[in-house]
């Protein structure tokens, strides 16, 4: 049986769950990104994680790739042709979520960690559900630059209207790395950015599960050390490489310190 101390930690957490799925995924060789590495093909999963709150229900972290992306469109021509992505219907986060029996109603709240194709393609299914970006990232996406690639016809109509903008600046003892946003003001998520990849990327550190969410700060764990055999094109890719570099190395600090790190597109299996 559980002692008192142990049943009073119970009845204190506040996340009860946390869920992985794959929303489609892309390919790629990594003799394409890293030099000095044998010749392999890459799978990089679209990965959307389920949080379950105790007081707030549901919560998705990205949301994972669109069918809409397989259009006959130049500019998704073009993007699946330097990422082959695969992706179907019943891959989609909707269709994911209806067969563990989760309405998409009981989304409340949506965690985008930045507005790349692969993390916004289930929204449309989430019409009443307020999504949750950084000040930096909704400042990308009225830039509106080509290099910040979001495709803003894949976004529902109503986008805007449900943000929920957080400007990601406090000091938080529970949380030292970096400035962070404690998102329900009881320690259970706290947002942080990790920018390099994308301007204003959102991550989230889970107190409890000693957990953060990467997102594509690192394409996969398995490359951190890997980032000085970077090739020129991948860098490229990259909002600044510079700062892509910075957040790489206090990855590995909370990676030395305990946490654990898991990215948006680490392999499932």
């Amino acid at each position: 049986m559980l002692n008192t101390a142990e049943n009073e930690i119970i009845r204190n957490k506040m996340i009860e769950s946390i869920d992985y799925f794959a929303c489609g995924y892309c390919t790629n060789k990594i003799e394409n990104i890293f030099s000095d590495t044998k010749k392999k093909k890459v799978i990089f999963e679209a990965g959307v994680f389920l949080i379950k709150h105790r007081k707030y229900g549901y919560i998705l972290y990205d949301t994972g790739y669109s069918t809409k992306l397989l259009e006959n469109k130049l500019k998704y021509f073009l993007y699946r042709m330097l990422n082959p992505i695969n992706i179907s219907e019943d891959k989609m986060i909707n269709r994911q979520l209806e067969k563990k029996n989760i309405s998409t109603q009981e989304i409340k709240y949506i965690i985008l960690s930045h507005l790349h194709p692969d993390h916004i393609g289930g929204l449309e299914f989430f019409p009443n559900a307020k999504i949750i970006i950084s000040q930096k990232c909704f400042e990308e996406f009225e830039k509106n630059s080509f290099r910040s690639l979001i495709f803003k016809e894949i976004l529902p109509k109503n986008f805007k209207d449900n943000l929920l903008i957080k400007k990601i600046e406090a000091e938080n003892k529970e949380f030292n790395y970096l400035k962070s946003y404690d998102l329900f003001s009881d320690n259970s998520i706290f947002l942080t950015e990790l920018n390099g990849h994308s301007s204003g990327q959102c991550c989230a550190y889970i107190k409890e599960k000693n957990l953060l969410i990467a997102a594509d700060s690192t394409w996969r764990v398995d490359f951190l050390d890997m980032i000085d055999k970077m090739k020129f094109l991948p860098k490229l890719i990259q909002n600044n490489f510079s700062d892509y570099k910075k957040s790489i190395e206090i990855l590995k600090t909370m990676r030395a310190d305990g946490i654990k790190i898991v990215a948006s597109h680490d392999q499932s299996s």
